[in-house]
């Protein structure tokens, strides 16, 4: 927000305050914690409900012109194929993928993107605006009380770089994990970067060992520099120093994620830059099908080419765990790289990639 009055109207926010700022509202420094329990622990919006608080204080409050504030809903899109649901609030997106041992939701830290990756359809929307900390974790509780199901896991691999906006990302965390706020296990959450080589060392300091997953999608370096323009300030050997240090510091695998371009970054040589940039690292590496967007020409992989690849990289890497992670929601544009409002996607693009005919 940019306006001095936008910033007074957010501080009235109860969701908006830590609970240091939420600790100094009353008389009591404890005060805070029941706030902040009611607020994200129990998902209560109504300061007249929060029956353990003294009545003349929550009067005080609502007088103040305090309130519990929450992100907007436009419109929701659910998946026929799989249970996905695409929530489109005011100007970012979030996704609520349910299994059968998990219910995650996968987080937008920006609207929009400034990257501009040659695969993505959140970088053709540019950046727009950093999220403020409560809103990434109201997308949590807020779709906990959509689907009245707690949420288990969180990734943060929605719109926006995530260490692009580090400070509100930290304290959105620290209400995931809090156990009076979301009451998220910390080995539950992962944070996905396109590779800002500053922003991997700053979490690896970070005082929540979080998983690290680093969007990789080729380890040549002409050819990342091709699909992620972010990858000519920040190269590929530098990248591996800064996982090396996280996982240093954190003793987590990392996860790397590698969109399979059919034709692109699947050959051979590709498959020996990939081995040669795992050695030394503690890394795991999940294949994601490249899912369709309209601005840009690459093919999805055919299931063949998929199993092709994945055997000759297991080959050449039998000691790195490999998974081929098929992203959920195709069908609503609600898969890995697709998320960019819904309002602009064409319809008849959205029977293409479920299958059917236009």
């Amino acid at each position: 927000m940019s306006t001095m009055m936008d910033m007074n109207t957010i501080t009235k926010n109860l969701k908006a305050l830590t609970l240091k700022q939420l600790s100094a509202l009353g008389e009591k420094r404890y005060r805070g914690v029941q706030l902040y329990r009611w607020i994200w622990k129990r998902g209560e919006d109504r300061i007249e409900n929060f029956s353990d608080l003294p009545k003349v204080f929550r009067q005080k409050l609502i007088e103040e012109g305090y309130y519990v504030g929450s992100i907007e809903e436009r419109k929701r899109l659910v998946s026929s194929v799989d249970g996905t649901i695409k929530f489109l609030f005011s100007d970012f997106e979030s996704v609520y993928m349910p299994s059968e041992n998990r219910r995650t939701v996968c987080v937008s830290s920006q609207s929009g993107c400034s990257l501009g990756c040659r695969f993505c359809a959140t970088g053709l929307l540019g950046f727009k605006r950093n999220l403020h900390f409560w809103e990434i974790a109201d997308q949590v509780l807020y779709i906990q009380k959509a689907v009245g199901q707690k949420i288990t896991n969180v990734v943060f691999m929605g719109m926006g770089e995530p260490l692009l906006n580090l400070p509100n990302v930290k304290q959105a965390i620290r209400i995931m994990t809090s156990h009076i706020g979301l009451g998220i296990g910390v080995r539950h959450i992962t944070v996905s970067t396109s590779g800002i080589v500053p922003g991997i060392y700053e979490l690896a300091d970070f005082d929540r060992r979080v998983k690290l997953a680093l969007s990789l999608h080729a380890a040549i370096q002409e050819k990342r520099e091709k699909i992620m323009p972010i990858a000519r300030k920040y190269k590929l050997d530098e990248l591996k120093e800064a996982l090396k240090y996280y996982y240093q510091k954190k003793r987590r695998r990392i996860t790397l994620e590698y969109i399979h371009l059919a034709g692109f970054n699947d050959t051979d040589e590709d498959v020996e830059a990939l081995y040669e940039f795992t050695r030394g690292l503690v890394v795991k590496i999940n294949l994601i099908p490249y899912n369709p967007v309209p601005e840009f020409d690459w093919k999805s992989p055919t299931e063949e080419e998929v199993e092709d690849f994945y055997w000759r990289l297991k080959k050449r890497m039998l000691d790195v765990p490999m998974t081929v992670r098929w992203s959920r929601g195709r069908d609503v544009m609600a898969a890995c790289g697709q998320l960019a409002l819904i309002e602009k996607i064409d319809p008849s693009f959205l029977r293409i990639t479920s299958g059917e005919s236009a």
